[in-house]
């Protein structure tokens, strides 16, 4: 697929596959009890008793599986999200697809091409790191500028996508070759503009640089070092190092974490932006939920090396696949409590009763006077006057935002079941004040007391 933006360029974006990927990595020597196992033994067939067989033969073994059985798929210009907390393996995934780790099982393709033995810089993809990456000797400009005078001298296939400067590249050489060519633009690059010799490719450079610079407002800052920036500018900059080399892909490790929230926010806009802009296929790394549910055409939520859902982020946030994304998702995270299931349509708690709605019917045929875990969003709590089918509450915690307050409250009868509940901002309550609680039943999430799996996702 193959589009042309507003600088002339020829961008063409491409779909990437991860399919059936595993990654292991050995254990430290000092903790290894048995021999390295073979490479065909780190690949389980993706069968559910086989995979579950080789988690448990995994702590006994040499090697630690870091990923297991992910499969996914990226579509063109889509802006795909991987969250998860730290240590889930999202960060060795976008690391396996730049060609920066070696796949122990499966295969990765970018576009038609299978790339499980390319190496990063043939892989045509631009990564962007959280600690910025800049080259502290060089200014703005020539950060930017770098990867694109390698890839032109390299005559990479990603480079300038045979727009009409490039075709004439190679026609105006002059007589001179390129490393006479590179040595008269470096010699002269620190003269005064009128003195400096700007070779084609230099021109090419130059109007591409100015461009990404125009789309990220830094303009003003391109003779400055990179010591010169604060956080915010320094991250633009390694956004436009990356947006200047015209990849297929985007792929992005957490590079917001280390600005604080306000500038967060508007970097995480301008980057959804700038991707809506380009078109170019985007994965992005992030542990902030909130940064996956604003700027995600599809979020895969990880966790323990596996993938748990992929969805939009709002079916994501209504229909969680399991206990875990239910609770991920979500800020303040959903709460919890567990319950007895009644034929026909009534779930029981100690301090309550509830009768749940006719949707339920199938969904719970099969769960009889089993376990469940009852799941309730903060904002799915009302306040009410005291009643039968009501749960009663101590207040332990006010947290009033002017806007909004939360509550952080135990049941009456259980000190250690602890709510968080969304109230309007202009309901005033007191700590150890008793409160009563309804709850709206047709938000409710149900999940299976062993599995964890949700019961209304299954059907």
């Amino acid at each position: 697929m193959t589009r042309r933006n507003q600088a002339n360029w020829y961008l063409i974006v491409a779909k990437v596959v991860v399919e059936n990927v595993y990654k292991s990595y050995p254990r430290r020597r000092a903790e290894q009890e048995l021999a390295p196992v073979t490479a065909e033994a780190l690949v389980p067939s993706p069968s559910v008793v086989q995979i579950e067989q080789s988690e448990q033969s995994s702590s006994r073994s040499s090697q630690v599986n870091i990923l297991r059985n992910i499969n996914l798929a990226v579509e063109d210009s889509e802006f795909m999200v991987l969250v998860g907390p730290s240590g889930c393996g999202k960060s060795t995934l976008l690391r396996l697809i730049a060609g920066l780790e070696t796949l122990t099982g499966g295969n990765i393709w970018i576009g038609d091409r299978l790339v499980n033995q390319l190496p990063p810089k043939e892989r045509d993809i631009a990564m962007v790191f959280q600690n910025y990456a800049l080259y502290p000797h060089l200014n703005v400009y020539d950060n930017i500028a770098f990867g694109l005078r390698r890839t032109l001298n390299q005559s990479s296939v990603g480079a300038i996508r045979e727009s009409p400067v490039h075709q004439a590249i190679t026609k105006d050489r002059s007589g001179f070759s390129d490393l006479v060519e590179n040595l008269l633009v470096g010699t002269t690059r620190s003269l005064p503009k009128r003195l400096r010799y700007l070779s084609a490719k230099e021109k090419e450079i130059s109007q591409r640089v100015r461009y990404v610079a125009q789309l990220l407002q830094i303009e003003s800052f391109l003779t400055r070092l990179p010591k010169e920036l604060s956080g915010g500018q320094k991250q633009r900059v390694a956004l436009g190092r990356a947006i200047a080399r015209n990849p297929q892909v985007f792929l992005m490790d957490e590079p917001l974490s280390n600005l604080d929230a306000k500038l967060r926010a508007q970097t995480r806009a301008q980057i959804v932006q700038l991707q809506r802009q380009l078109g170019t296929t985007a994965i992005y790394v992030t542990h902030d939920q909130t940064e996956a549910m604003t700027m995600g055409d599809r979020i895969a939520v990880m966790n323990r090396g596996q993938i748990q859902q992929i969805a939009p982020p709002l079916e994501i946030y209504h229909r969680p696949a399991n206990r875990f994304v239910a609770e991920f998702i979500g800020s303040p995270p959903m709460n919890f409590l567990q319950v007895q299931f009644v034929p026909p349509l009534t779930i029981a708690h100690p301090q309550f009763r509830l009768n749940l709605p006719e949707n339920w019917a199938v969904p719970l045929q099969n769960y009889r006077e089993r376990s469940l875990w009852l799941g309730i969003r903060p904002e799915h709590f009302n306040l009410i006057v005291p009643g039968e089918h009501h749960l009663s509450v101590v207040v332990d915690l006010v947290e009033a935002l002017g806007n909004e307050t939360y509550l952080s409250v135990h049941l009456t009868e259980e000190v250690d079941s602890t709510l968080q509940v969304k109230i309007p901002p202009d309901r005033f309550v007191n700590i150890g004040e008793t409160i009563y609680l309804s709850i709206d039943l047709e938000k409710i999430h149900l999940f299976a007391a062993d599995t964890e799996e949700s019961l209304l996702v299954k059907t």
